[in-house]
């Protein structure tokens, strides 16, 4: 089932006057014992006149601590963009950052280089999200947006998967709920230790959230533990 959410994550374009379409945008996400969750995104895009994307993270100490180990690779040409640490409007072409920006906000950005073209082109953006996993007495919970409302790119297809740090006894004990607005999507958990969902005809401006609740004995630790209870 598909509910509300709150909003922590945007993705920004950078040039009005261009176009971004994404054929097919994909999350795999890892969840780690310590409480970090290891993802990566592949964005399959037709851009057109832009010369930067941005992705923005709000920052929130309710859902996470930090982001860190940011990559990110041209996979149409195979290449590791270069990291710089300098926020910038316009990034160099083949060039990315990682950092906290001027907002006080965590935003990946890298330089595409199409200011006056066109072309498809797949992205891969990995980066590791500290203490992304709250610890309660009863259930270990992710409750993590991965569209934020103000994401400006519509796509054909959202898939995702999520890993899970070791097996469950059964799927039983994995709780799983979607939450976005006017669109139709499908969450299960497909085996015990993996998440999936799905969303067709994504448009822009809608969010796309999942909160999940496994059990706790697959988390050593985390930066966000809790003595009361979460399921109820």
């Amino acid at each position: 089932i598909l509910i509300f959410s709150l909003s922590f994550a945007n993705y920004v374009q950078a040039d009005d006057d261009g176009s971004l379409y994404l054929n097919k945008l994909d999350f795999y996400a890892v969840i780690n014992p310590d409480g970090s969750m290891e993802v990566t995104e592949t964005w399959d895009i037709d851009i057109s006149r832009t010369n930067t994307l941005y992705k923005t993270f709000e920052t929130d100490k309710e859902k996470f601590s930090s982001i860190e180990n940011v990559r990110v690779k041209d996979v149409t040409a195979n290449k590791e963009f270069t990291q710089i640490d300098e926020e910038m409007y316009h990034v160099t072409k083949d060039c990315y950052y990682g950092l906290m920006n001027s907002k006080g906000d965590f935003e990946i950005a890298w330089g595409v280089g199409l200011d006056n073209s066109y072309d498809t082109r797949t992205y891969e953006i990995s980066y590791t999200v500290k203490d992304a996993i709250g610890l309660y007495n009863d259930y270990a919970e992710l409750y993590w947006q991965f569209i934020g409302e103000d994401f400006e790119i519509s796509a054909d297809k959202v898939n995702g998967t999520i890993i899970l740090p070791e097996p469950a006894d059964s799927t039983d004990d994995i709780k799983v709920w979607g939450h976005t607005e006017g669109l139709n999507g499908e969450i299960y958990a497909t085996d015990t230790d993996t998440i999936k969902f799905k969303i067709e005809n994504f448009n822009s401006g809608v969010y796309v959230e999942v909160r999940t609740l496994f059990p706790k004995e697959m988390i050593e630790s985390s930066g966000r533990t809790y003595d009361e209870d979460r399921y109820n």
